[in-house]
């Protein structure tokens, strides 16, 4: 293994030495591989829609690009210089977006904790809370895989870069915490966790006037799915949805009350440690 070589998302990332969320990548492990690198100077690249070799699009901040080649295995920001807390999020996971989705694999805009022995995913829109709960977790000691992107392998999970963005502290938590992303979140660190775990099933967080926890069947999981993807240019393997779909699913809806946070964690600890264990088909 050579020192430059760090873990996210399930690949093999080179080039961000100085990104203290990456944890080193375990040696032997036969994962994608991808090199980052930033160009300050020059043009930006056109856009062109991700396809199976090379893809280049302008990000959401307005002011940096991003191409990456599949052959070269290579993602390049072009524009002002990231610093080592954007690279590590959010600014990592457009590029472990299109190298997991080359990999074969799918991603989902979603979050992740571990419960049981196996991952379990957390999906919900921006204004869902769904950073907040993973923090809440996090505070009760339960390992958080990932914040913002989940890849998934067949019926395994990968872990994010270790660390939660918050845009206010949650209420009586201790967790540690700093500024980030020029001072617009605060960020939890989190302890390490494996970086491949078998995944459990899923959540979709929805806030109404009292805590429920709802069953999805599987038709209406598998809509979800697919609607959840990210970086839908590419397509996907049917079979692999039907997969996940398989997996237990609920519709988490709770109250926009910070007081029953420690509840909603409750339940999540009670679901995920006693949910049967489903044998991959």
């Amino acid at each position: 293994m050579r020192l430059s070589e760090r873990f996210a998302y399930g690949l093999r990332v080179h080039g961000l030495d100085g990104v203290p969320e990456l944890p080193p990548a375990h040696p032997g492990d036969d994962l994608p591989q991808v090199r980052i690198r930033q160009v300050t100077d020059g043009p930006p690249p056109a856009p062109v829609t991700l396809n199976h070799r090379y893809g280049a699009r302008p990000l959401a901040d307005g002011c940096r690009h991003l191409a990456v080649d599949r052959a070269r295995r290579t993602a390049t920001f072009h524009g002002p210089p990231l610093t080592a807390d954007l690279l590590a999020h959010p600014y990592l996971a457009p590029v472990a977006t299109a190298f997991n989705r080359w990999a074969g694999r799918e991603t989902f805009h979603a979050g992740g904790f571990c419960g049981g022995g196996r991952g379990w995913a957390v999906a919900g829109p921006r204004t869902a809370g769904k950073s907040s709960l993973l923090a809440a977790l996090a505070d009760r000691a339960v390992p958080v895989l990932a914040d913002d992107v989940l890849a998934v392998d067949g019926r395994d999970t990968f872990a994010g870069p270790r660390c939660i963005d918050l845009r206010a502290p949650v209420p009586g938590a201790t967790l540690p915490l700093r500024r980030a992303r020029d001072g617009t979140r605060i960020r939890v660190p989190l302890p390490p966790v494996p970086h491949r775990m078998p995944l459990g099933g899923w959540f979709f967080l929805h806030w109404g006037d009292a805590l429920r926890l709802d069953p999805v069947p599987p038709t209406e999981l598998l809509a979800r799915l697919a609607a959840w993807r990210s970086w839908r240019e590419l397509p996907t393997d049917p079979a692999t949805l039907l997969t996940l779909a398989a997996l237990p699913a609920w519709h988490l809806t709770r109250p926009r009350d910070w007081a029953a946070l420690d509840e909603v964690c409750r339940l999540l600890e009670s679901v995920t440690t006693t949910a049967p264990e489903l044998v991959a088909p």
